[in-house]
């Protein structure tokens, strides 16, 4: 199943593919006081199908919607590809480039999800980005993982969708587990209705997923200094 799973991914019509990519940019940057820096990592849902830009994408979109619930400025940077994996993240997440950030935010499983991939190996994988991510970022640095989600894939089995959404389950659940054993790594229930990849309605997908990303990221921030 794995081996007709990657044949489909990237040569079906159906596949998410086909949909346009932003090319990699500079930090999306919303202006305002005590700025928050925040990293944005992953595959899927980061990677920004079906728009052309970083700002239209899901790291511009959550840019925004922190900096409209803390009233703070925003910086979000993306480090994004739709291969990258736990065991290659860790390599691009390096102390240098999570100097002076305030969170870290990881996106992962989609493609694990859909060629099987059993949720012990991810979850390990996961822990050991996580546990790099730690050693290389400040005490006050925020971890935040979004919750996993399996697309609908309306083109395959009922059978086949029943066992995604039980390896979902089970992805989440090792997500749990790591949050449950770091103070400073925390959950982002993600729970948005399954659709199909071509589905995706550009920009508008991306600002309603960062407008559900957000709070769990405000809440656990620590308040700005307060001037004297």
């Amino acid at each position: 199943m794995k081996s007709f799973m990657i044949v489909w991914l990237y040569t079906s019509p159906h596949s998410w593919r086909g949909l346009p990519v932003p090319e990699p940019g500079p930090p999306v940057v919303v202006a305002g006081p005590h700025l928050l820096r925040v990293l944005l990592c992953g595959s899927g849902i980061v990677v920004g199908y079906g728009v052309a830009s970083p700002e239209l994408a899901l790291g511009g979109s959550l840019a925004r919607s922190l900096a409209a619930l803390t009233n703070r400025g925003a910086e979000v940077t993306t480090v994004a590809s739709a291969r990258l994996n736990t065991k290659a993240a860790q390599i691009q997440l390096h102390s240098q480039i999570l100097e002076g950030v305030d969170a870290v935010v990881l996106s992962f499983g989609t493609f694990e999800l859909l060629t099987y991939l059993p949720a012990k190996s991810w979850g390990r994988g996961l822990g050991e980005l996580i546990d790099s991510v730690i050693a290389d970022t400040s005490c006050q640095s925020q971890i935040f993982v979004i919750g996993c989600t399996a697309p609908r894939m309306s083109n395959f089995t009922g059978a086949y969708r029943r066992h995604l959404l039980r390896m979902t389950s089970e992805y989440n659940e090792e997500v749990r587990s790591l949050a449950q054993r770091h103070d400073r790594v925390h959950q982002i229930e993600f729970t948005p209705e399954p659709e199909d990849h071509e589905a995706i309605e550009g920009r508008q997908s991306y600002r309603l997923w960062a407008d559900a990303i957000a709070p769990t990221i405000a809440t656990q921030l620590d308040p700005p200094p307060t001037s004297k």
